[in-house]
């Protein structure tokens, strides 16, 4: 009688599924080594130019800015959870954050996508497939620059005195934005990328209400980001005094230029140069570059602060994944 020797297809695919779990675990330390090295180094290559201006801030001043930039990210966590109930993912707070902070922690490595990937693996966890996660981060992008740019308005004409390409970009960039958030289009935008990566589309129109939600927190965030810019700036010293609807402006324009330099970690310098040309008009060109590294300085703080409460509240937390795909790990 012939012996059946075959192996099993199971049994097969199971050291193909463990070389592609070690791979992913080993990918994945990798980036929170890279991520924390960058972040280390910013911290350490910043501290020589933002101490003077540290040092002249009383402590009343720097609380209540690291406060303003917890609330912006903050109401960016409640943003990408808008997004993501528009694409038919309803995700609690907690793990939204849980998603979005720890994710955004890739922006601190050179190109945007980092960010994206992180946010996609992380994504597993809520049951959402990577490429929805990849939408809804796009969206999210898309609607916070739209938001960012209607805001920038208000710091155009402090721009406008240095000249600069900040106020073309704005002046272009901005009818194209609201034509891209305007539901039919945005739907089909999302629906086109979806099947370009091969999978179904959204199968509904997004709902206005939904994006109003999206773009309404996205608005209180750079607002909020504005704030921290602003108390930076009138307590710098009295040569300072840039009004709180040009520092809202200015902020949200500076981060937009500084996302769109996809080269440079977390838009390293771009962000700085539309921030001193935003302050020179008050003051010195030094004490405006103080005060923009200073608030990017207290900016990765909270970052990491943010990100290290979102990974602690996951821990020992097991996401329920379909056979064969790897659990994700914060």
């Amino acid at each position: 009688m012939a012996i059946d020797t075959a192996v099993p297809p199971q049994a097969a695919e199971a050291p193909s599924r463990s070389h592609r779990a070690l791979l992913l675990k080993t990918v994945r330390a990798a980036l929170a080594i890279a991520i924390a090295a960058s972040i280390v180094y910013a911290v350490i290559r910043l501290w020589p130019d933002v101490r003077d201006t540290l040092l002249s801030l009383n402590g009343w001043t720097i609380a209540a800015s690291f406060a303003a930039a917890l609330g912006a990210i903050a109401a960016n966590v409640k943003a990408w959870q808008a997004v993501l109930r528009e694409l038919d993912h309803e995700v609690a707070t907690v793990e939204a954050g849980q998603i979005y902070l720890v994710g955004q922690l890739g922006k601190y490595l050179p190109g945007s996508v980092w960010a994206f990937v992180l946010q996609m693996e992380l994504s597993l966890r809520a049951g959402i497939p990577r490429a929805r996660s990849f939408a809804a981060s796009l969206v999210l992008v898309g609607l916070s620059t739209t938001a960012a740019l209607v805001l920038g308005l208000l710091g155009v004409p402090t721009l406008v005195e240095v000249g600069g390409a900040a106020v073309w970009g704005v002046a272009v960039l901005v009818p194209i934005a609201l034509v891209c958030a305007i539901p039919p289009v945005l739907s089909r935008l999302v629906d086109l990328f979806l099947r370009i990566l091969g999978r179904a589309g959204l199968g509904h129109r997004l709902r206005l209400r939904g994006l109003l939600r999206v773009l309404g927190w996205s608005a209180l965030a750079w607002t909020l980001f504005g704030v921290h810019f602003y108390l930076l700036g009138i307590g710098a010293g009295s040569d300072l005094s840039p009004s709180l609807t040009n520092a809202i402006g200015s902020f949200a324009l500076a981060m937009t230029a500084g996302l769109l330099a996809v080269a440079s970690p977390s838009g390293l310098g771009v962000r700085e140069a539309v921030l001193v040309a935003s302050l020179s008009p008050f003051g010195g060109v030094g004490t405006a570059l103080g005060v923009a590294l200073a608030s990017r300085l207290i900016l990765t703080v909270a970052d990491v602060l943010a990100a290290g409460t979102a990974a602690w509240s996951a821990r020992g937390v097991r996401a329920v994944s379909p056979p064969g795909v790897p659990q994700p790990t914060l």
